[in-house]
């Protein structure tokens, strides 16, 4: 929603988009069962994955090039096995249309694999894997196990493409227990894409009922469950769980993406996870680590922008106390994220942890480590992001909506380090393994951010007292922001961008103005006549205070 494959370490998920409503174009779209395992259903036709997503089959790469219209495909034989696909799917004729009944609705046949009972020998040609498709994770299957479905009720589909819903759930918290494996419970196969389930802080908000929500919540980060297209489940490693109950998670949150390509009305869903814990404890607990990169600002109209950004060796010495075990990945960026890989530097060995080359936010692909993958102190970490940027008129910053972006590596991990900061994301040059107990190269993070704390106090006003925030470099305002920036958290330099962006995402009046104000000075028209506005190497910070600036100057030319 998570790669070169070292084929002896690494189980990969991949998926690829799929919508379940084409089916309804296909005659028996919901009805063909599976060629080798009795009593399951295909339900991905055009997919190898009989769970559907990844990539296709014969018939799902014909489907698709033939502008998923059956009257095109229908005396094709997509898989070669001498029968056509109308043959196989009930309509020999090629006279079905959406919404009839097909003239055969039994002794189907799959389109895109050889069958065994046709008039000629598979011999060369691609057969159905015999596997199925069904949750198998033998740990569920212990006694003391628990299983606890949690799932929204049944809900209106907005008419819409893309709809995102979240909802909170409490969980039993009369004892620890371990998070061992989620299996999805899918209402409305044709409009859920995937679901994610976040681990939630103490203080995260109730949400009742479903609402329509962006990209989880701040309190709700922790990813430690995922399902989406040609999954059947998630089982962790085997000695480790992600602990919920008294001391661990004690609130989740579940966010759907209803995937409504047709936009129809009328649809409903209902569908959740079901969670299996146990209360004996497994060796270690999991934990979530994140690294990546903040310092993002993508020109428009661009066909490729490209972000490095490193966790080095002296933040893995800061934030880890031992050796840690990754046991899966995630990649994460939204939608003008094309690309995306995530190195492990180890001694003179270098790995990579992720390679999503074809990088989509919509279709998650979880990456599992079986041996885990070892991350010692003084290891680094490289995480590479690309995008594109050709449908956009503005530059895009960092942030938690879609239309902004985003670039991390999200790993599930044991054992958990609960006393360090799991996270190792770089802002320019800075770490958050920089930032220790609230504070950051001497600056107390949080009592800059508040407004009324006495030292911070003074130091707005004393700018803005001095400084003008609509524009003009007053003669007392250089000496004033002199002052203000021996305040440690107003050092010039990535500390200053760094503070002054997070404090401006969510920004009040004061602090806007106070933003301004500090930048007024270099409000000055050059030789032209023009204010200065940011070059595309600008940071983020940079950019965000340079248009703050400009916004107050353009005042002056009314």
């Amino acid at each position: 929603m998570w790669a070169v494959r070292f084929a002896a370490f690494l189980t990969c998920i991949g998926v690829i988009s799929g919508y379940g409503s084409y089916r309804d174009r296909i005659p028996n779209g919901y009805n063909l069962p599976h060629p080798c395992v009795a009593g399951e259903m295909w339900q991905g036709m055009g997919h190898l994955n009989p769970a559907g997503g990844g990539e296709r089959n014969q018939f799902g790469l014909a489907f698709a090039s033939q502008g998923r219209t059956w009257a095109n495909v229908c005396n094709m034989d997509s898989d070669g096995d001498g029968m056509t696909n109308g043959q196989e799917l009930g309509d020999p004729q090629c006279i079905w249309t959406t919404g009839a009944t097909p003239a055969r609705t039994t002794g189907l046949t799959h389109p895109g694999f050889c069958d065994t009972s046709s008039s000629q020998t598979c011999a060369g040609l691609i057969t159905a894997p015999c596997t199925s498709s069904k949750f198998n994770c033998t740990a569920t299957t212990e006694t003391v196990v628990q299983k606890r479905t949690l799932k929204i009720p049944r809900t209106p589909v907005p008419g819409k493409e893309t709809t995102y819903v979240c909802m909170t759930f409490d969980l039993d918290q009369s004892q620890d227990y371990h998070l061992i494996a989620t299996e999805p419970e899918i209402d409305n196969v044709d409009i859920m894409h995937h679901i994610l389930l976040y681990g939630c802080r103490d203080y995260a908000p109730i949400i009742a009922s479903p609402e329509e929500c962006g990209m989880s919540s701040p309190a709700c980060q922790d990813v430690i469950g995922l399902w989406s297209f040609g999954m059947s489940g998630q089982c962790l490693y085997r000695e480790a769980g992600f602990r919920i109950g008294k001391s661990g998670y004690k609130r989740v949150l579940l966010e759907f993406h209803w995937n409504n390509p047709l936009k129809a009305t009328g649809k409903m869903d209902g569908s959740g996870l079901s969670l299996y814990y146990t209360p004996n404890l497994r060796t270690h607990d999991a934990g979530v680590f994140w690294t990546g990169d903040t310092n993002i600002v993508i020109p428009p109209g661009r066909s490729r922008t490209v972000l490095e950004s490193m966790c080095p060796a002296r933040c893995t010495n800061k934030i880890l106390k031992d050796t840690i075990y990754l046991i899966s990945g995630l990649n994460h960026m939204h939608y003008k994220g094309i690309a995306q890989t995530v190195e492990l530097f180890s001694g003179d060995q270098k790995r990579y942890l992720t390679n999503d080359l074809n990088y989509n936010y919509d279709d998650p692909t979880s990456v599992s480590y079986d041996p885990p993958v070892p991350i010692h102190r003084g290891d680094s970490l490289k995480t590479t992001c690309v995008y594109q940027s050709l449908s956009t008129k503005t530059t895009t910053f960092y942030g938690d909506a879609t239309s902004n972006e985003m670039c991390f590596g999200i790993f599930i991990y044991y054992p958990k380090q609960a006393s360090s900061n799991s996270n190792c994301v770089t802002f320019k040059t800075l770490n958050r393994c920089d930032i220790e107990k609230g504070a950051l190269m001497g600056c107390n993070i949080a009592e800059f951010f508040n407004n009324s704390h006495p030292v911070t106090k003074m130091v707005m006003d004393k700018v803005l007292d001095n400084c003008s925030p609509y524009g003009g470099c007053r003669e007392e305002c250089p000496a004033a922001i002199a002052e203000a920036e021996r305040h440690p958290c107003l050092a010039k330099g990535d500390v200053q961008n760094y503070l002054l962006t997070m404090r401006s995402r969510n920004p009040d009046l004061k602090t806007t103005k106070f933003v301004a104000a500090l930048g007024s000075c270099s409000c000055k028209k050059d030789d032209n006549g023009k204010y200065p506005i940011p070059t595309d190497g600008a940071t983020s910070a940079d950019a965000l205070v340079s248009t703050v600036v400009l916004a107050f100057c353009a005042l002056l030319l009314l």
